[in-house]
Order: C-alpha cells, then structure tokens, then sequence
C-alpha cells in the first residue's frame, strides 16, 4: 500500500460501522444489506478486532475517521484512546441533521458522532473554512493582497481570518439525504456525499490512498474517486 508520493500505507480511514441496533437491514428492493445484531461486550470487541487492524494500515501521518451514533460514541472512544492513544485523538465531530421525525417522550435525536483520531503527532491536516456568519459585518478591510481582513477594536487593529473564511469547527450541519436526493441509492443507512467531501479533504491529497472497510453504499468511494484519491 503505497500512496502517490510513495509513502507507505493508508492515509485516510473512515468507516460507518455497525451502530449495535440489533436490527437486519435491506435495501429497496427488500435485498440484504447488513445484519446489525451484534450488542453489548461482543459488538465491542468485534469493533476493537478491526480498528486494531486499521491502526497498522495507516501511514504515519494517517488519519483515523469512526463515524457512530450517540448510543456507542463514548464506549468506542475508551476503545480507541487504548489502541490510537489518548494523545492522538482530535476531534469529536457532530454532525447534526434535520429529517421527519416522530412522537416520542424526548428529545429528538438529530445528530451523528465522529470520533477523529491520528495515527502520531505529526499528521496531514488541510485546513477547510465556512463563511462568515455575520457575512463579514465587523471587517472593515483587507490587505493589500486581499488576504487577511482586519478589524477595530478599542483603537487597535487586529489580524483576523484569511479570505476563505472561519476555520471549519466541530459542529458540522450538513443536510440528511432526502428521499428525492439525486445522490440516493435506497441504501438504508447511506451518507451524504458532502460529509465524505469534508473529511477527504481535509485528511488526504490528490493521488492518496482512502480506506472504508464497510464500504455501505459506496458513498467514501465514490467521493474519493471524484476527488482524485
């Protein structure tokens, strides 16, 4: 396993695992998809298996993407801390959704959980930017080369972002696939492309190699290939 600039091993892993729902899924056409019907110490310790495996595929400076729900996010994350190290985990991520939801005696459970983790210190990171919220209210002006926007405050003048906008942070809201979404396969549990997009970017270059064990609907693949990985 080789990436394009001849380092050795995975860059990128993501997986959408299992969620231990102790559910069968199919597709559209009623056709199996995945059995989900591991639970409890078993559904752990079939995770552990595979993410010690994926630790020894990474490339040194690979990156690690365990994507769950929040039934099994912080059972997971005891797991990982063990095998990638406390020190090298980075991000929790949340991605939240909005979809029909139904009656029920809670809160409703719009969000998903991604566990980002590094295989060592050093690590490849492309830093992605969301636009301004206040759609640059409070920037005054830019450089000369239009690259830093600064701002006034108290007689001073600071420094702010780049161009591109705010750094990306760890509350991702991304839409849910709808049922009339041109991307959708009726795979039952299938993600959005713009979720993938983020995270290849961010954790991999052109030419690398990106690694979804429970490739699902193919949606990891696909983005990768568009993305030239």
């Amino acid at each position: 396993l080789k990436n394009a600039d001849g380092t050795p091993g995975v860059r990128l892993v993501y997986i959408d695992p299992p969620f231990a729902t102790k559910q069968e899924f199919r597709g559209s056409q009623d056709q199996k998809a995945y059995q989900d019907k591991l639970a409890g110490a078993r559904f752990l310790e079939f995770l552990r298996k595979r993410l010690v495996f994926l630790r020894e595929l990474l490339s040194d400076d690979g990156s690690i993407y365990v994507h769950l729900d929040w039934k099994k996010g912080h059972y997971v994350k005891t797991i990982m801390d063990e095998i990638f190290g406390e020190q090298n985990f980075r991000n929790e991520i949340i991605w939240c959704y909005k979809r029909w939801t139904a009656v029920s005696d809670g809160f409703q459970k719009l969000h998903d959980v991604l566990l980002f983790y590094t295989r060592r210190a050093n690590y490849l990171f492309n830093q992605l930017y969301e636009k301004y919220a206040d759609d640059e209210a409070h920037f005054t002006e830019k450089d000369e080369k239009g690259e830093y926007r600064w701002q006034y405050l108290n007689g001073k003048k600071y420094k702010l972002y780049k161009k591109e906008g705010v750094r990306m942070g760890d509350w991702w809201d991304l839409p849910y696939i709808n049922s009339m979404a041109i991307e959708r396969t009726s795979y039952p549990t299938q993600k959005p492309e713009a979720l993938l997009e983020r995270i290849i970017k961010t954790s991999s270059n052109p030419g690398d190699l990106v690694l979804d064990c429970f490739a699902g609907s193919g949606t990891t693949l696909a983005v990768a290939e568009k993305l030239g990985r």
